[in-house]
């Protein structure tokens, strides 16, 4: 069964300074949440609460109506996850480590064959994990979460040290894992495009704080699109855009993105463009992706915390 969370008030120190202040957020069984936002954010922290690895100084943290203190072991039968990365004896095998873990949490040896051939460790159950590579930890480290068919799944940088190889495998496990279980998702990543594929809500952290909590389709609601330009040289036209006060950023492959909120004339920003010597082969709107309105919004010194 899919788990509802409730975080009210949750606020940590370390000392004197606060990693988090205040963190409060709502998220229904079966939904899932995308945790963003730069280092040292606070998301970790978060994180290893939701994981009773650490209480908070204030505050509290709700499974089912459930409170995870002072019994964080009832309250956390059916969650599952790692943060940081996952931590594996290296001198026993997967299946051995998996083994160990079914032994402590009351699991069978079925599951351990379930949750290894789903994230296609089967063929290396047999292997000391200290030769696994960086990217098979982290498919353990799911498959450890999954061992408890959980209906909540907590994830730290899944994506974290992979290759672009193992990193599209990576998306289409957590793919997977989301239709397949049905399990709520909390998961951190700077992967923003995962974020946006993956997860129904998004949590913006800054310095200890939730910035905004809510839908990923609303967050910089005001920010509607991008336009893109194909032209030459790029370098010369990225300066020229800049210089009229634009977010422009490199595209890739002799194109440009700059995120458009109207204030200018597009018409009369391309005829300026040819006037400078630019050869502009296409312009095309397009929505802007979520690291665009993200970033944007990060940057945005007005908007509201909330």
């Amino acid at each position: 069964m899919a788990i509802a969370v409730d975080v009210e008030g949750v606020t940590k120190f370390y000392g004197k300074t606060a990693a988090l202040e205040n963190v409060s957020f709502s998220i229904d069984a079966g939904s899932a949440l995308g945790l963003v936002g730069p280092n040292g954010a606070g998301k970790s922290t978060l994180l290893k609460m939701l994981l009773g690895l650490m209480r908070p100084t204030r505050g509290a943290i709700y499974y089912n109506g459930q409170p995870l203190w002072p019994d964080p072991a009832s309250a956390m039968r059916q969650v599952g996850g790692f943060v940081d990365t996952p931590r594996f004896y290296p001198y026993l095998t997967g299946r051995e480590n998996l083994m160990m873990l079914a032994e402590l949490t009351h699991g069978s040896a079925r599951r351990v064959d379930e949750a290894l051939h789903y994230v296609h460790l089967d063929g290396a159950a047999e292997q000391r994990v200290g030769g696994y590579s960086h990217g098979m930890r982290q498919r353990l480290g799911i498959a450890a979460a999954l061992m408890k068919r959980p209906g909540l799944i907590i994830l730290d940088e899944p994506e974290d040290g992979l290759d672009p190889a193992r990193l599209a495998e990576m998306r289409q496990l957590l793919g997977r894992v989301r239709q397949e279980y049905g399990s709520t998702l909390i998961m951190s990543s700077h992967v923003i495009s995962d974020i946006e594929r993956l997860c129904d809500r998004i949590a913006v952290f800054d310095n200890g704080r939730i910035r905004y909590v809510g839908p990923v389709n609303t967050l910089g609601s005001r920010i509607p699109e991008e336009i893109l330009w194909e032209l030459w040289p790029v370098e010369r036209g990225l300066r020229y855009l800049r210089n009229l006060g634009l977010d422009a950023r490199p595209a890739g492959e002799g194109r440009i993105a700059a995120v458009w909120d109207g204030s200018l004339d597009l018409g009369q920003v391309n005829a300026a463009l040819m006037r400078e010597g630019l050869a502009v082969r296409t312009v095309m709107r397009r929505t802007a992706s979520l690291e665009s309105r993200l970033l944007a919004y990060l940057e945005d010194s007005h908007v509201d915390v909330r």
